[in-house]
């Protein structure tokens, strides 16, 4: 039995709350947040509103930091570079009270030479550590060629943390980048199982499973005969409307996997 959860683009705390409370009502069993600024957040309040629904926060992303702020770890100009830092600290504190991961995604950055790939190794090792000291696990996320322009399959992204060789470092896939990167979505999984912390879920428009043409029952086929047992997470272009993309998203999955 897989465990569901959402993600949802933090905004306040009472849509967070409206949310959570429809989701619980559909069966989910965790909420995942992308957070733009920890530091903006009362981790007091997030646990809170978990709580009341009996929900887990698998993970917190951190993406907006780059598509909205402008930072990454392989931005040219360390002070941005030392912002990147800063920021994912604050998502580990948080993520270290909620019990979470945190995602290492766009935030990475693009790189252009062997100097921006240092940058983004040596930061990395910085965040991790910190990181172990928390108890808290770091995902890393292949990301395709149209959003970011290094680390865009999961095997590239498998291989560079193996040379990281960072224990609480791990692969977090999502269906959406692998329909564009990857020859076989299922045959990867396979091959790079040992990895996978999380899963993030999207049809091949982006939208609600089951809305466009990805094969999801081969996926869950994979992932269950692996033995994964982390979390199925939908992160989506919540069209029309984020309710709906919610409640489609759990009445496709309870056709196909429940």
């Amino acid at each position: 039995m897989f465990k569901v959860s959402f993600v949802i683009p933090y905004e306040n705390y009472e849509k967070l709350e409206k949310y959570a409370s429809l989701m619980s009502s559909l069966g989910y069993n965790g909420v995942e947040i992308g957070i733009k600024d920890p530091s903006l957040v009362d981790p007091k309040k997030i646990k809170e509103i978990a709580y009341k629904f009996n929900l887990i926060v698998p993970a917190l992303g951190t993406g907006r930091a780059f598509t909205e702020d402008g930072i990454s770890l392989s931005n040219k100009e360390k002070g941005i570079r030392d912002t990147a830092v800063e920021r994912l600290i604050s998502h580990i504190e948080l993520a270290k009270e909620l019990s979470s991961m945190v995602i290492v995604g766009l935030i990475r950055g693009n790189v252009y030479d062997e100097e921006g790939v240092n940058y983004v190794k040596d930061l990395l090792r910085e965040v991790c550590n910190y990181g172990k000291q928390k108890d808290v696990r770091i995902l890393l996320e292949p990301i395709n060629r149209y959003e970011v322009n290094w680390l865009n399959t999961i095997e590239d992204t498998y291989n560079f943390i193996k040379e990281l060789k960072l224990e609480n470092l791990g692969l977090l896939i999502d269906t959406f980048h692998m329909n564009i990167e990857e020859p076989s979505i299922s045959s990867s999984i396979f091959r790079f199982k040992d990895l996978i912390w999380h899963v993030h879920i999207a049809d091949s428009n982006r939208l609600y499973p089951g809305a466009g043409h990805i094969d999801f029952k081969d996926i869950f086929r994979v992932l269950s005969s692996i033995g994964y047992n982390g979390f199925i997470s939908a992160e989506l272009i919540n069209k029309p409307d984020i309710e709906t993309a919610i409640t489609k998203t759990m009445k496709f999955l309870n056709g196909i996997i429940f």
